[in-house]
């Protein structure tokens, strides 16, 4: 089995998640990464700095919020 881990000492200031997601998630992002022949870390830090941003600052993907919405009130 190959060894898909980053150089011990090459992340600057390495952080464990301390986030609950679903298990299905967490497994398609170890399996995408293991395709990539890349750790689930390395293949994190390298999906969410190549976002790519729109002029919110956010993933296009990212829905807006209703509050962003003119009000209807009935009269």
């Amino acid at each position: 089995m190959k060894d898909y881990r980053r150089v011990s000492g090459s992340v600057e200031n390495p952080v464990a998640l301390g986030w609950r997601v679903e298990d299905k998630n967490r497994q398609r992002v170890i399996e995408l990464a293991r395709k990539s022949e890349m750790s689930a870390a390395a293949f994190f830090d390298l999906m969410v700095e190549n976002l790519d941003l729109d002029d919110r600052g956010i993933p296009p993907w990212v829905p807006y919020k209703d509050e962003e919405e003119l009000p209807i009130t009935k009269t």
